[in-house]
């Protein structure tokens, strides 16, 4: 088999099954003492406080002009306890500086002996609870579980390395290797495969995380990385290179900030390679791969903020060479969630069932549907129809029950459960879970009406609100046209209430007075398509993308270009 055959095998099995790989690039740091949560916060750039244990979350240290020293996930395991996840390229880095400012505060730092084991795609977790026997595991990204196993402590960090689901695992040596060894036999229908270090460098790049040394390293700021997105608190206490960050942020963005480009063909321009409009330089290239997901060459550079608009392309030079690229926004893939995975399975297997007479292949697609999520009702319903049509009403009944474990209140396992033990005859099992069905049916009925006198209630409560905004915003607006505050705030409850004509009489006012509002952008474009000004408002939303790119206002640049892109689609 060649390289790239391997790497396309195994990136199939990571995106739709489980691949493993040990993480000898990345290492623990524990710290512990009374006083290390108090010292992290004055630390770390991101609130330290609002980690609780079994949590974790992204983080960073910069220096005083917000250079970037290490990036790093915490993860908090006790009360005093946390352990850092980082590449051993910034362990040094980062345990040098935290030393520096420790004085008489009671915190230790030092280097765990764990190895590092890296689990991932839409079946890790079903396969880490073969091994460990049913331990709960951590189920929010950066959260942490401790536990022992065969006399070995464990911990297991939610952690994503490739843009799917996925589990970093911490282990001693010798237990590393011996899980490594096993994995393959844990799962006969899916069992997991090793991931050679070609496959795991496209899918890192694919999921737009940069690496130390390559993508970022010590001269960079760090709002130029594009880590401040998930990194940074902008509401906690001082911590150093603080007012840096938060200056970038309230007045403009870094000239010069990683993104993803898209690259016209199959090979990716070299690292470090200077991309260049015309004679003026915009950019750098750094990681680059093939992307079997977008059919195309694409990499990690840093872009010019005039022209980080995703999806423009840009004619350019790179080594002296003509070449089409594309701005993108990180991550290039967007996986899917396993209740999506698993209906997407689903409506496989109902497709295949309307074209062929053999219930086989559908049957293996539904129990692969409720592998990946186990809570998937209609994957259940679906089986349990196919098994009985098989006569395998045995298999049927243990399905639906399996259901009703799950969920006590899913009214179909009941249902089915009477109609299958119908058909074998045992009428009394049959009426009582008919019975459990029918109770279960009365409770949601009082609860949805209980529901609805609520939602009346917040609903009369809402319209005074608005009312009391209008009043207020009107106000305002008669001492100030042009009050940035008073004309959005006023066009939201006017959005909100369906009077979209004056909504957009105040938002042109605010995005002709204030250029680079980037939220105003996105109301505007919403209310111009409820009008159905389809080409207006597919106007604003390029307007808003040009503005909120430069800013590196990322959320409403990703929603107004996904506007954007469904408008010019259903144009077509």
């Amino acid at each position: 088999m060649n390289s790239s055959t391997r790497i396309m095998d195994d990136y199939r099995e990571v995106r739709e099954h489980c691949g493993y790989f040990p993480l000898d690039g990345w290492c623990l740091i524990d710290a512990a003492g009374k006083d290390l949560l108090g010292y992290l916060q004055a630390q770390t750039t991101n609130d330290v406080f609002q980690v609780p244990a079994g949590g974790g979350q992204s983080s960073a240290v910069v220096d005083r002009k917000a250079r970037l020293i290490a990036a790093f996930s915490l993860h908090r395991m006790r009360e005093s306890a946390c352990c850092l996840l980082v590449e051993k390229s910034q362990s040094e880095r980062l345990i040098n500086h935290l030393e520096t400012y420790l004085f008489r505060e009671d915190v230790t730092l030092s280097a765990s002996p764990l190895r590092l084991l890296a689990l991932q795609g839409p079946m890790s977790a079903r396969v880490l609870e073969r091994w460990i026997g049913g331990a709960p595991l951590p189920d929010k990204p950066d959260a942490i579980t401790l536990f022992e196993h065969e006399g070995n402590s464990w911990r297991v960090i939610n952690k994503s390395l490739t843009g799917e689901e996925g589990f970093v695992i911490a282990l001693p040596p010798a237990a590393r290797d011996e899980l490594m060894a096993a994995l393959k036999d844990l799962d006969e229908e899916y069992p997991p495969v090793p991931v050679e270090a070609g496959t795991v460098e496209v899918l890192r790049i694919e999921a737009g995380l940069p690496l130390f040394g390559r993508d970022m390293d010590e001269k960079n700021i760090l709002p130029e990385t594009g880590l401040e997105h998930s990194s940074v608190s902008y509401t906690k206490g001082c911590y150093i290179g603080q007012e840096v960050i938060a200056r970038i942020k309230t007045y403009g963005a870094p000239n010069f900030a990683l993104m993803g480009i898209s690259v016209d063909g199959e090979n990716p321009p070299r690292f470090n390679s200077e991309i260049r409009l015309g004679t003026k330089s915009i950019g750098r290239v750094k990681s680059g791969a093939y992307s079997p997901s977008l059919g195309q060459a694409i990499a990690l550079a840093y872009i010019q903020k005039d022209h980080r608009s995703p999806d423009v392309a840009l004619d350019v030079t790179i080594e002296d060479a003509p070449c089409k690229i594309t701005p993108r926004l990180l991550p290039f893939y967007r996986p899917q969630t396993r209740k999506d995975h698993s209906k997407r399975l689903l409506e496989q297997a109902l497709a295949l069932y309307k074209e062929e007479e053999n219930l086989d292949r559908p049957i293996a697609l539904l129990r692969e549907a409720i592998a990946v999520d186990p809570r998937h009702a209609d994957a259940y319903e679906a089986l349990g129809v196919f098994l009985a049509k098989q006569d395998k009403l045995d298999e049927a009944i243990a399905l639906m029950k399996r259901l009703a474990e799950i969920d006590p209140t899913e009214i179909m396992a009941h249902t089915n459960l009477s109609i299958y033990y119908m058909k074998q005859g045992r009428i009394e099992e049959a009426e009582l879970e008919k019975g459990e069905a029918t109770a279960l049916q009365f409770e949601r009925m009082v609860s949805e009406k209980a529901s609805q006198k609520n939602q009346e209630k917040r609903a009369e409560e809402a319209k005074k609100e608005r009312e009391n905004k209008i009043e207020m915003f009107k106000k305002v607006l008669e001492i100030d046209p042009v009050d940035q505050i008073a004309n959005f705030g006023l066009a939201s409850v006017y959005t909100e209430m369906g009077r979209h004509e004056e909504a957009v009489n105040l938002l042109e006012t605010v995005v002709r007075e204030y250029k680079d509002y980037s939220a105003a952008y996105l109301l505007l474009g919403k209310n111009l398509e409820k009008l159905e000004l389809r080409e207006s408002a597919v106007e604003t939303y390029q307007h808003g993308i040009a503005q909120a790119a430069k800013k590196g206002d990322l959320m409403p640049l990703r929603e107004m270009q996904t506007r954007m892109n469904q408008l010019l689609h259903s144009s077509d």
